[in-house]
């Protein structure tokens, strides 16, 4: 019921996001292919949520790299390792969310550019970290999958 709730107010999020780029003066509505990857791109975020190895296993390509800010890269195997492993007691819970996104389609290429928010709680403080972020999305067989991201570091705004 939780999980239909969400899905239910993230379709509606994303409709009026759609409709209000639509009245925005020289901006072209979102192709379809723009809105399918924006609706998988949340799916993503749910998986590290989640940690949903299938999901995540669904979504990324197998030839998948992430680029750090500290220029560290990570690829699909090392994820979905990750998010198998055992959560260790203490061992922060993470909520993500992405704003201010823009996005360019190229027939089986989609690109994401924007925000993406981290928040967590550590030793009993609430973290927010937020980084710049590029994602690059491919449709292979009839599937979109994110075969590229490139992450940023963001300024931190004063409290």
């Amino acid at each position: 019921m939780k999980r239909a709730c969400s899905v239910i107010l993230f379709l509606a999020a994303a409709a009026a996001f759609t409709a209000a780029r639509q009245n925005e003066p020289g901006r072209a509505p979102l192709s379809r292919e723009e809105q399918e990857v924006r609706k998988l791109e949340r799916e993503w975020l749910d998986a590290y949520e989640q940690r949903d190895a299938a999901a995540m296993d669904r979504i990324v390509a197998d030839d998948f790299t992430i680029t750090f800010p500290n220029g560290g890269m990570q690829k699909k195997s090392h994820i979905i390792a990750g998010l198998k492993a055992p959560v260790r007691e203490g061992q922060p819970v993470y909520k993500f969310h992405t704003e201010n996104v823009e996005s360019r389609s190229y027939g089986d290429t989609v690109i994401l550019i924007g925000r993406v928010v981290t928040e967590s709680t550590q030793a009993g403080k609430s973290v927010r970290e937020a980084s710049r972020y590029t994602d690059t999305y491919v449709r292979r067989r009839g599937r979109w999958q994110v075969v590229a991201s490139h992450l940023s570091n963001v300024p931190q705004r004063p409290q």
